[in-house]
């Protein structure tokens, strides 16, 4: 629920224990408390070992458009199920959990909406699996994928031009220009993109032998503590506000104050084929 619009009601059943990967489903109303519906089902969720919980939501009558609009759906198209994209779908669903919490956002992610296309190259595959994630309400896609993210763009681009307003995250560059989907080229699907400045680790090489310290035979991870990651520069699909809220989360990582962990322990991850 959003905040201020909603509240939760309480539960019936205590002692109700799930992971990380549970499913969780809400019963609105107002009033919702006097509900049954929960505690039943999460007697018989926990007796058949099932992960997952059913949750009152009580949402009054004249806030209860805002309620529904607050519920977002988010979605991951991977290309290949390696260790340097896997890293983008934990840090993703990572990230989306801090918006939660801190932020409050209400945007939730679902297992059957990460997936793995299994190449960098099928940009057809890429939009196919996107189409079917916005045809389950996924209202924004991270596309960590190569040529298959382009796909995904291009299945934004459709939907934007259909009227209906969905978003893409794009990945290594800013692929803001990728997703133009009106004539003037003024508005575009993508939301924004997760870059490796590129440019600042070739600034830092290009220096580095001018002044005689070339770290030849090193290794060299650029990380938002030396600015090796981030978004672009300028953003205009997002809010004064929300970018403010990026560039405080963004300081707190640069200063180790949010540690994002490098592996999928707790979040959602497809079995590898």
């Amino acid at each position: 629920a959003v905040a201020g619009a909603g509240r939760a009601a309480t539960g019936r059943r205590a002692g109700v224990v799930i992971s990380g990967k549970a499913k969780i489903a809400g019963v609105l109303g107002w009033p919702v408390g006097h509900s049954l519906s929960p505690a039943l089902q999460g007697y018989w969720l926990a007796e058949h070992g099932i992960d997952g919980a059913l949750v009152p939501l009580q949402a009054e009558p004249v806030n209860f458009a805002a309620v529904i609009d607050g519920i977002r759906k988010a979605g991951f198209v991977g290309g290949m199920q390696i260790p340097a994209v896997q890293k983008y779908n934990w840090g993703f669903q990572q990230g989306l959990k801090y918006a939660n919490e801190t932020y409050g956002t209400n945007v939730t992610i679902a297992e059957e909406d990460v997936v793995y296309q299994g190449t960098f190259t099928d940009a057809a595959a890429g939009q196919q699996l996107a189409a079917t994630m916005f045809d389950r309400d996924v209202k924004v896609i991270f596309a960590a994928a190569g040529g298959v993210g382009i796909g995904v763009i291009n299945e934004g681009v459709a939907r934007n031009k259909d009227g209906k307003q969905v978003w893409v995250v794009g990945v290594d560059v800013d692929q803001y220009d990728m997703g133009f989907y009106d004539d003037a080229k003024t508005k575009s699907c993508i939301l924004t993109s997760a870059m490796k400045y590129i440019d600042q680790a070739s600034y830092d090489m290009v220096k580095a032998e001018n002044d005689g310290k070339f770290p030849g035979g090193q290794t060299l991870t650029y990380s938002a503590a030396n600015n090796g990651v981030g978004i672009p520069a300028k953003n205009p699909n997002l809010s004064d506000d929300t970018s403010t809220k990026v560039k405080e989360t963004f300081d707190k990582l640069q200063k180790g104050e949010i540690t994002v962990a490098d592996k999928g322990d707790g979040l959602i991850e497809p079995a590898a084929k």
